[in-house]
């Protein structure tokens, strides 16, 4: 497998991963070729995400109405590596590669049942302030429960 640009050595990278979801391909998310329709990686990325924010005790906050901030997506990229079918059952890893300020790097990594790396992405995802919009800082104990999950800081 060709690595992408931010894996340097699978292996470390793959250890690193201690959250994952379980997901079923849906036969809605396939194409006229039978095979994962591309813009679904994405989606199971973000099903995973929020499913390990939740894990975390943040995405409860973010989705309050009175809780001040929220967090939207930078820029995501996916990496295709073995097509997906339907009926299929993944894994779907994330963990935080990097945190910032305000901001955090999360990699994820989705094999297919018989342990085969199927897709690998990353992507950053930004705090902001939902009336403002703009980047706002972790609050420490923000901070605490992502530092659990970090490999670096930004």
């Amino acid at each position: 497998m060709r690595l992408p640009t931010y894996i340097s050595d699978f292996e470390r990278w793959k250890e690193g991963f201690t959250f994952s979801k379980a997901i079923r391909v849906r036969f809605s998310e396939t194409d006229a070729f039978g095979h994962v329709n591309n813009k679904n990686a994405l989606v199971y990325f973000e099903d995973a995400r929020l499913e390990y924010f939740s894990s975390l005790g943040l995405m409860q906050k973010w989705a309050s109405q009175d809780f001040e901030t929220m967090i939207v997506a930078a820029d995501l990229q996916c990496d295709y590596v073995r097509q997906i079918k339907f009926d299929e059952m993944l894994s779907v890893h994330v963990k935080v590669e990097k945190l910032g300020s305000s901001s955090l790097d999360l990699h994820y990594l989705v094999e297919n049942q018989l342990g085969e790396v199927c897709l690998t992405g990353r992507g950053t995802i930004v705090q902001v302030g939902k009336e403002s919009g703009n980047a706002v800082p972790w609050n420490e104990e923000m901070r605490q429960a992502l530092n659990g999950h970090v490999i670096s800081e930004l």
